[in-house]
């Protein structure tokens, strides 16, 4: 609703003026709208868009036509056509946002995400898993097994050193290589992810028209007139309610202060569980490694799924927001956003090819991330760099925050003293508690730099960049083969075509024996070479055709010009035609590389 009460669930607290301009007591029951028909799967994106638009545009117009108007007159219908092409060009924003299958109507409340986001939300605790199975885990069985070669009494600033070096090493294989990679090729199988919705779609600026719903019918005015109110505080409430919508999509994208201590906390209760054990083998540097990580990893699955899961959830992941017929509905805060619109989403079928795929491809896509950070002396200077101080040093940053915290939390624990008393057990209280300090303070510590230097993403675009360069060459050697195609193909098809009559006749009169012609090997190279001739003149040239050609001259000729060797023309046409193979080969194939599908 515009200009009007702002209704709100329990989670808000949004409140407008004396001015109502939506009563939901004195409004009948929404009917069942009649719409024209749609077609239940159009042939395009474009066409199910086109198709959505119109349903709801359709409803927008039978609900306001359903109410009188509270005082008729030419000015009223006048200011409800403006109102409506107002309300289409939202409508028109909300469709191409959501998409068309998401259910979108004029007035009544959206459907969720639901089942549709298992397989979205699977990805994401699956690389939260990664990224918290690789840095601190890596990082506290590198430190386990330096301090298993030193005295007992050794000082352990040098320990957190070594383990804030070899978790700088794993997030940066993780955040810079492997991630991205698992994202680029997520993205080229088509997998849905949530998207947050633009809040000024969900609540639009104020009309320049506003619709009044009454007991005795719709009423239009402009901002301002009568008892209506302002631009000025139609704007103010539109921001706050802005505000909120912004808050909620930010704690549910963990990017909002309500979340800084979220994953930190479960992680640092999985991380102090894990210490409750008394085996001595799971202090080892393979048993720190291995329940390291399964612990943080596990955490990062339940952090994760815990936000996911509420953006497809109807209380969490919904709002009420004007609904463009002077109401209110419930509206989704985030959407499923597809790579590729045009191909089907990724789906739970094709999880059959996850192992052997996915895998490795996933695996090469890294290895090419990685060969970047070595192409030049600028990117070698970028990775030292992005190596060095953004994951290293700041681990290692990390790494004497969280000791020095979780001693000073704990000494009171052990009477005052910073460190292990003697004799002190492997899973005591203040172990379990020191472990638990320590973990909360390195997730926030390195949270906190991981923010504050950003991500390098230099590699992925320089990997864009090198392969949009080698798709061009490959276009451009295409290119200039098949013009030099053109007149070497000319002359083979009149080679292969035969003697013609007049020349038949005037070997005759010479005395000469007439050039016989080709055999059915020759017809047969003559057709392919006819075929090739047609494809390049239409610019789209396949590789079936060029093969063919290629055997049909290499098995043809001798048989047609009776052992006869090729001459010069013939190779050059034959070394012609084996290039432009190539430059197809590698083009098609970095395309389905790209695009995931033939």
């Amino acid at each position: 609703m515009l200009g009007g009460s702002h209704r709100s669930d329990s989670s808000q607290s949004w409140q407008s003026s004396d001015a109502t301009f939506y009563t939901a007591q004195v409004v009948s029951p929404a009917r069942e709208i009649d719409t024209p028909d749609v077609p239940a799967a159009a042939a395009t994106y474009a066409e199910r868009s086109t198709a959505a638009v119109a349903e709801v545009k359709a409803q927008l117009r039978a609900r306001l036509d359903a109410l009188p108007f509270a005082a008729p007159s030419e000015e009223q219908t006048a200011l409800q056509a403006s109102y409506l092409g107002w309300a289409d060009a939202r409508v028109q924003e909300r469709i191409t946002a959501f998409g068309p299958d998401a259910g979108y109507q004029a007035v009544v409340d959206m459907k969720t995400a639901g089942t549709k986001a298992a397989l979205p939300i699977a990805y994401e605790c699956l690389r939260s898993f990664i990224t918290g199975a690789m840095r601190n885990p890596v990082g506290l069985a590198t430190g386990a097994a330096y301090a298993a070669r030193r005295p007992a009494d050794a000082e352990e600033l040098s320990t957190a050193m070594v383990a804030g070096v070899a978790a700088g090493s794993a997030s940066y294989t993780s955040d810079t290589l492997l991630i991205p990679a698992m994202d680029r090729r997520a993205r080229v199988a088509n997998l849905p992810r949530f998207q947050a919705i633009d809040p000024k779609i969900l609540v639009p600026d104020p009309p320049p028209v506003i619709l009044e719903i009454t007991a005795e019918g719709k009423r239009f005015t402009r901002p301002g007139e009568n008892n209506a109110p302002t631009l000025a505080e139609l704007k103010a409430q539109t921001y706050d309610r802005r505000l909120g919508i912004t808050q909620r999509q930010s704690t549910l994208d963990d990017k909002s202060l309500d979340t800084l201590l979220l994953k930190p906390v479960i992680n640092a209760g999985f991380n102090a569980a894990r210490r409750t054990g008394g085996n001595p083998d799971l202090l080892t540097p393979a048993g720190q490694l291995a329940l390291s990580a399964l612990a943080i990893g596990g955490a990062g699955i339940v952090q994760k799924a815990l936000l996911e899961t509420g953006k497809a959830m109807a209380r969490t992941g919904q709002l009420r927001v004007p609904d463009l017929v002077g109401g209110e509905q419930r509206l989704n805060l985030f959407a499923l956003a597809l790579p590729d619109k045009t191909r089907r989403p990724a789906q739970w079928s094709d999880a059959v090819h996850f192992p052997p795929r996915y895998l490795l491809d996933t695996g090469k896509e890294a290895l090419a991330l990685a060969r970047q950070g070595f192409n030049s002396a600028n990117a070698v200077a970028t990775t030292a760099r992005d190596l060095l101080t953004r994951h290293m040093l700041s681990n290692v940053m990390a790494s004497f925050g969280s000791m020095g915290a979780g001693r000073i939390i704990t000494a009171p624990l052990r009477g005052g003293s910073h460190i292990r008393v003697a004799g002190e057990a492997a899973n005591s209280t203040a172990v379990v508690v020191q472990q638990a300090v320590q973990t909360v303070f390195n997730d926030t510590f390195w949270n906190a730099l991981k923010a504050k230097n950003g991500a390098n993403t230099s590699q992925a675009a320089r990997l864009d960049n090198e392969r949009a360069a080698l798709a061009a060459e490959h276009q451009r050697t295409i290119e200039r083969t098949l013009e030099a195609l053109a007149e070497p193909v000319d002359q083979a098809i009149a080679t292969l075509s035969g003697p013609t009559r007049a020349g038949v006749e005037r070997a005759m009169e010479e005395g000469m024996r007439a050039t016989p012609g080709p055999g059915p090997l020759g017809q047969r190279l003559r057709t392919a070479l006819e075929t090739l001739r047609t494809e390049i003149g239409t610019q789209s040239v396949s590789i079936a055709t060029i093969d063919a050609v290629c055997t049909a001259l290499r098995e043809g000729w001798s048989q047609t010009f009776s052992g006869v060797p090729r001459d010069a023309a013939t190779q050059a046409l034959d070394g012609q035609l084996q290039t432009l193979t190539r430059a197809l080969h590698d083009s098609e194939e970095l395309r389905q590389w790209q695009s995931g599908r033939a």
